[in-house]
């Protein structure tokens, strides 16, 4: 069971958040009132401004100039129109000083209206007209980890919600996960415990050799390439089950396999095992070695990473966004996918509180600077899963704590696999990372900011079994919550 956008959610809820929206979009058109400009005004308690919109919604501005704690009843047609009258004076300093109030006025009703009947809900919005607006208006939930962050916007004086204008996405759809807490962290822990887990040295991915495709958007011919098999396909379906077991026995809570040694039916197998070994613990979350389907006449191409819930369910399945390319002396070659660029054009997010925000972005998703840059700064996420397929590590590793700015950590999982495509061993001194930033880190030790792990090229291993790396990112149970995105 899913509570789905719309079920759960009453109709005046709904109606209140498109309001919120209304008003957000509002003031993102006029771009003129700024984190000082408002500043003054919450500081002036005897503004006319306060008293106009007392005037308008008195349970929801108290007169000591508090919130007051609205109930479903207080937001009827009455407060909507109040709403309306305010959004058609078109006062831009009366707008934020609503927003604000609306902000918080509703928390302990949305929360008392919005249940976890199954521990998951699922939604685009909270607000119906972010197709209208432009704008998604979504819980906040705290990050343990996370950092004050000054200079926020129009976000940062929203306490309980936050929003993410689409205009600035590039046709790209949001997909959320809120999850309860203690689905994913099963116990008090005291700290978030990650592993990334590399799988093999040996040469388990088939490529085709360059071939002309069409562009999906030009319609001109262009180099492609597919992967067309995965080798040894049992040995790392075994592997992947027992390095699950072994990662749930170690009270892992998230596991991060690698791109594309994954099939469709070693998914389905390793499901089956998950389930008929129900007494066994697994990691909550489980990042499965990415697929990379071929389609008839490479019309319809995929490369798509699962995460496993609790080893019960796919939670869902996050498509590798962007095209890697390689170089060659007649030109570049591209990965052959996403030639319908809108048909999967989602990122699902997951949103745990305690966590923040959590998204797959597959290998190269997370090298394409636009690709990067939109997600990171509009989504805000707080982990993100990158599984990989790479010849290379530099990229990965300078970019490991580019987003600690905004309290954002990596998991980084590559294989030792990919050697096979590149003559440089070098490449593969490291074959993963972990950034750990939190409030326990000491400045004057790099090793308390991340964890690298070596590849084949240093680890010495004698054999790939059971290749499993460990990190931690401590949460700090004395820090306050937050919840800024």
């Amino acid at each position: 069971m899913r509570a789905q956008k719309g079920v759960p959610m009453i109709n005046q809820l709904a109606g209140y958040f498109d309001q919120m929206a209304a008003i957000i979009r509002r003031i993102e058109d006029k771009e003129i009132f700024r984190e000082k400009d408002f500043a003054s005004l919450l500081g002036d308690k005897n503004h006319q401004i306060y008293f106009e919109l007392i005037s308008f919604f008195p349970k929801l501005i108290r007169d000591n100039r508090t919130a007051g704690s609205l109930m479903i009843s207080d937001i009827g047609e009455d407060f909507s129109m109040a709403v309306s009258q305010v959004l058609a004076q078109d006062n831009i300093a009366m707008l934020h000083l609503l927003l604000y109030y609306m902000d918080r006025g509703i928390g302990d009703c949305y929360d008392q209206m919005i249940g976890f009947e199954d521990d998951i809900e699922v939604c685009d919005a909270l607000n119906d007209n972010y197709h209208d607006t432009g704008i998604i208006i979504l819980r906040k939930v705290g990050c343990r980890w996370e950092m004050r962050q000054p200079g926020k916007g129009l976000n940062g004086l929203l306490q309980n919600f936050y929003y993410i204008d689409r205009n600035r996405l590039d046709g790209m759809r949001l997909r959320n996960y809120i999850l309860d807490r203690a689905y994913v962290m099963r116990s008090r822990k005291t700290s978030l415990k990650i592993a990334v887990s590399p799988i093999t040295r040996e040469k388990s991915v088939e490529f085709s050799a360059p071939y002309e495709g069409v562009n999906g958007r030009t319609g001109i011919p262009q180099k492609m390439f597919r992967v067309e098999r995965v080798l040894s396909e049992k040995l790392i379906t075994d592997q992947v089950i027992e390095n699950i077991h072994i990662a749930g026995a170690k009270e892992t809570d998230i596991l991060v396999f690698p791109e594309m040694l994954g099939t469709e039916e070693m998914l389905c197998k390793v499901m089956e095992a998950l389930e008929s070994d129900w007494k066994t613990n697994v990691p909550a979350l489980i990042v499965f070695p990415s697929v990379w389907e071929k389609t008839e006449n490479d019309l319809a191409n995929t490369n798509k990473s699962y995460m496993i819930l609790n080893g019960d369910e796919v939670l869902f399945e996050q498509h590798k966004r962007c095209d890697y390319k390689y170089d060659t002396e007649g030109g570049p070659v591209y990965e052959d996918i996403n030639r319908d660029r809108d048909k999967n054009n989602i990122l699902n997010v997951i949103h745990v509180e305690g966590l923040g925000r959590i998204c797959i972005i597959i290998c190269y998703d997370y090298l394409d600077e636009e690709n990067q840059e939109r997600i990171m700064k509009n989504i805000r996420p707080t982990l993100v899963c990158t599984p990989s397929f790479s010849t290379g590590s530099f990229h990965f590793k300078t970019l490991a704590e580019a987003f600690f700015k905004q309290s954002c950590n990596l998991v980084w999982c590559n294989t030792c696999s990919a050697a096979h495509e590149t003559d440089k061993d070098r490449n593969f001194e490291i074959i993963g990372l972990v950034t750990t930033l939190s409030k326990q880190c000491e400045q004057f030790n790099p090793n308390s900011f991340e964890r690298i792990f070596e590849g084949k090229t240093k680890c010495g291993r004698e054999n790939c079994k059971n290749c499993i790396y460990y990190a931690e990112i401590p949460l700090n149970r004395d820090s306050v919550k937050t919840g800024e995105p």
